[in-house]
């Protein structure tokens, strides 16, 4: 493989979602939230409280989520040009990839757009008005995650496996990158769509979540060896 800038790129972005997760996650959780998007029942409002409490670091901490959603796209998109050789139907992998995060980032939207109004007027309104605003809450929050298991199906279940495949076909990069990437789509696409069902599948589908980050930064790693070692080739004997 010929050293680009497309797949330099790509290889950092990949690397540095896993700290801007962190960050992200931690201003979440610092904030009382936990999380950036609402849970269902009770707990939503009880969230909506937590989130009036401190908006500010609840907003920045969300919004450092949608770099890291901007981050992953690049990233995904990028890993084409690295493995394009498996074949024309991996074509699909960035167009899906770029669908999958367009749902993900609506659904990271909808929530912090809850916090800038919702959640103050939640927190602050009398009981009669808090029911009807209780009733706007769990609708935006069913929305956020609904769209967000669309876009997280999409993702992991396919565009991953895509990936994994051609890794595995190409064998450009190392093939155990390509085994992690089909246990995030089994563990986190595939089983992640039945979470609803068990809690069981539920805590099953958060491993595939964990792994999908460590095969981002597993993959960004191997692209930029890979372009240290083709750079090197290419550099003129003396």
């Amino acid at each position: 493989m010929k050293p680009s800038q497309i797949s330099t790129v790509g290889a950092w972005c990949a690397i540095l979602v896993v700290p801007v997760l962190i960050a992200g996650g931690f201003l979440l959780s610092s904030s009382g939230a936990g999380d950036l998007i609402p849970p269902t029942g009770n707990a939503r409002r009880e969230w909506l409280v937590a989130v009036a409490a401190a908006p500010a670091r609840f907003a920045a901490g969300g919004w450092l989520l949608i770099l890291m959603g901007n981050l992953v796209l690049v990233a995904l998109v990028s890993f084409y040009y690295v493995l394009r050789d498996a074949g024309s139907i991996l074509i699909l992998a960035p167009v899906l990839a770029t669908v999958a995060m367009v749902l993900v980032t609506i659904s990271h939207l909808i929530p912090i757009g809850m916090a800038y109004e919702l959640a103050p007027a939640f927190s602050h309104a009398a009981a009669a008005d808090q029911a009807t605003l209780g009733i706007v809450a769990n609708v935006l929050g069913a929305t956020s995650l609904v769209v967000n298991a669309a876009g997280n199906a999409l993702g992991w279940g396919v565009v991953v496996p895509l990936y994994a495949w051609a890794i595995l076909k190409t064998r450009v990069l190392p093939g155990w990158i390509g085994w992690l990437g089909f246990a995030v789509a089994v563990l986190g696409g595939w089983l992640g769509l039945l979470a609803p069902v068990s809690t069981l599948l539920e805590s099953i589908s958060s491993i595939g979540f964990v792994l999908f980050f460590i095969f981002l930064l597993c993959v960004g790693i191997a692209i930029l060896r890979l372009v240290a070692r083709s750079r090197r080739a290419v550099q003129p004997v003396a």
